[in-house]
């Protein structure tokens, strides 16, 4: 999980070059995620990072299309 989280913190960061509007619920995620990883069991951690693994990638999806957005200013 602590892979995931890495990267979920650094696809925060990306996307703020295009967008603030999910910086706060993603910081406010990770912290949630790292303050309860001392306090979870087996199954709980498993679906901890089933749902983590779905963020990351929804994210990459979101900055993939921020990425292709080309504005051209006449």
């Amino acid at each position: 999980m602590e892979k995931l989280l890495e990267e979920y913190f650094e696809l925060k960061d990306m996307l703020l070059d295009y967008t603030d509007e999910f910086h706060d619920a993603m910081l406010y995620d990770i912290e949630g995620y790292y303050d309860s990883v001392d306090y979870i069991d087996e199954e709980e951690y498993k679906h901890y990072t089933e749902v983590l693994t779905k963020q990351v990638n929804a994210f990459k999806s979101i900055l993939e299309a921020y990425k292709q957005i080309d504005y051209t200013f006449c």
